[in-house]
């Protein structure tokens, strides 16, 4: 006779809320918060003096499923994320979780350097799934229940299980809307769930987050896996598997499949595909997974949906994989623009072992645009900026990285000790404007930054930015800000507070430094 579901009669309440505290409070957790919202994560035990606790219908339910199903159990879990908070006194930007455990309440603060970085709700669903997991980790250790809903639970770590289950949640229960404005630019909208959605869902280790899991694992060994000495760069498309490959074959015109005895499953490895990663370049071309099997390649070059607002549209949405040289992975969807035929939109990323959800696309563009009204007042919006956005744009496709100082006035720049040297004038300030563009891009490739004026028009390029003698604090936890291209840059806004310093990476994010703080950054 199988033994008894866990309830609360048989357990000891006390030891499995003081677990869960400890499981939330180790390292493993800790890494995987930091690395998604760049925060880090403290117990508060008291707020300070006058604190109220923000209002419930500004907090997102945390874990809602696994509080359905513990409560049959009877007992009592709740969770609520309060995202985007300040701190009335310092404008300081937090994020506060509440947890209800049986009759006790815990807070948790999560605190950013960066002051801008908003949580969007595919972070606070990342979160929630971090806390739900974490539940039941918990729960199983404590009731030795690995037969019953915990028997797959155990052989993953807790990063594959999170990441796993985030992934396949956006099926389940999508947590937001996406649509496209007239720019093609993504707006992020949050979607409550509906107890038909929670329906949908499954206990931790179901079949589905096992294939999601093997993935992850090959996708990570396919980063320092070469072949004839040459790294792989490919890429994976996966069919949803409640369609038949029928229907798959109807919508998609350019799949080809491989004959049935020649499709070979995830699960057998690096030496049984490699030949067939040759297939793919996870740019047009992806080897289609159908039912965790490698089953043929599909040419793609058009965005499948211009918008994800129901529960069908995600469901049908055709998830992509792609393993690039520069020591990442990432999975996302390919979007249908008004203007461009495939706009990516990235769900997450691994980079050089960490695991991050690129702030979106809306976010940073409508905080460039904030910080540029500043630094200058006197350019002609929406124009110029539309033309900025396709210079960075530019700049990334070309893998270049660059410098652009916004708003270096010349009165500022005549002053004796203003840190440049070496930098080739224009005769003329030359306008952001479509004539000019594909001429600034190639001056923005050269080595140096580029000086924009006041009005947005450049001046100088070729700059190279000197030594300005200020002790600037590292920024915790921002391994990316920590090049030499990247100081300089923050380094040069602290000198010249009005300046808004864009730093952009070779390997494609783009940072927004002000006054010596990162504002804000576009993966």
């Amino acid at each position: 006779m199988p033994p008894a579901r866990p309830n609360s009669q048989s357990l000891n309440l006390s030891r499995l809320r003081h677990s869960f505290l400890t499981l939330v409070n180790s390292p493993e957790v800790s890494r995987l918060l930091e690395d998604i919202t760049t925060c880090s994560l403290s117990r508060e035990e008291t707020r300070f003096s006058g604190w109220q606790e923000p209002p419930s219908k500004g907090g997102v339910e945390l874990f809602p499923f696994l509080t359905v199903h513990t409560r049959r159990h009877r007992l009592e879990l709740s969770g609520t994320l309060f995202p985007n908070q300040e701190e009335p006194e310092t404008g300081v930007l937090y994020h506060l979780i509440k947890i209800r455990l049986g009759d006790e309440t815990h807070y948790f603060n999560l605190s950013t350097s960066q002051s801008t970085f908003l949580l969007s709700p595919f972070h606070c669903r990342f979160i929630s799934i971090i806390f739900g997991i974490t539940w039941f980790y918990t729960l199983a250790f404590e009731t030795a229940a690995m037969q019953q809903d915990f028997f797959a639970f155990a052989p993953y770590s807790l990063e594959e299980q999170v990441i796993a289950r985030y992934l396949q949640s956006l099926v389940w229960i999508p947590c937001a809307t996406v649509q496209l404005d007239t720019q093609d630019n993504p707006y992020i909208g949050t979607r409550l769930y509906t107890s038909a959605d929670l329906k949908r869902c499954e206990i931790p280790g179901s079949s589905k987050e096992e294939g999601m899991i093997r993935g992850w694992r090959l996708f990570k060994r396919l980063l320092n896996f070469s072949i004839e000495g040459e790294p792989i760069f490919t890429g994976f498309a996966f069919l949803p598997s409640h369609k038949s490959l029928m229907h798959h074959q109807k919508r998609w015109s350019d799949l080809l499949l491989y004959h049935e005895a020649d499709q070979v499953p995830l699960n057998e490895g690096i030496e049984a595909i490699k030949q067939l990663l040759l297939n793919a370049d996870g740019r047009s071309t992806f080897l289609s997974v159908y039912q965790d099997r490698i089953i043929g390649v599909l040419h793609l070059t058009k965005g499948t949906q211009q918008q994800l607002t129901t529960v069908r549209s995600w469901r049908e949405s055709l998830l992509l994989a792609t393993i690039s040289r520069r020591g990442r992975f990432n999975f996302w969807l390919a979007l249908k623009g008004r203007q461009n035929a495939r706009i990516p939109l990235s769900l997450l990323e691994y980079r050089q072992g960490h695991i991050q959800i690129p702030l979106f696309q809306d976010v940073f563009w409508q905080e460039l645009e904030r910080q540029l009204r500043q630094s200058c007042p006197d350019c002609n919006y929406p124009e110029v900026l539309q033309q900025l956005k396709l210079l960075i744009r530019g700049m990334r496709a070309n893998a270049r990285g660059g410098i652009f100082l916004l708003g270096l006035n010349a009165a500022r720049l005549q002053e004796p000790y203003i840190p440049i040297e070496n930098e080739v004038r224009l005769a003329q300030p030359t306008p952001l404007q479509h004539r000019w563009s594909a001429i600034i891009l190639g001056l923005a490739k050269s080595d140096g930054a580029i000086i924009f004026n006041e009005r947005l028009e450049v001046t100088h390029f070729r700059v190279r930015l000197k030594a300005t003698g200020l002790q600037l604090p590292p920024l915790r936890g921002d391994e990316l800000g920590s090049g030499t291209r990247h100081q300089a840059t923050r380094e040069f806004s602290a000198f010249c507070p009005e300046v808004l310093g864009l730093c952009i990476s070779m390997d494609g994010p783009v940072s927004l430094y002000r006054m010596g703080k990162l504002i804000s950054r576009l993966y």
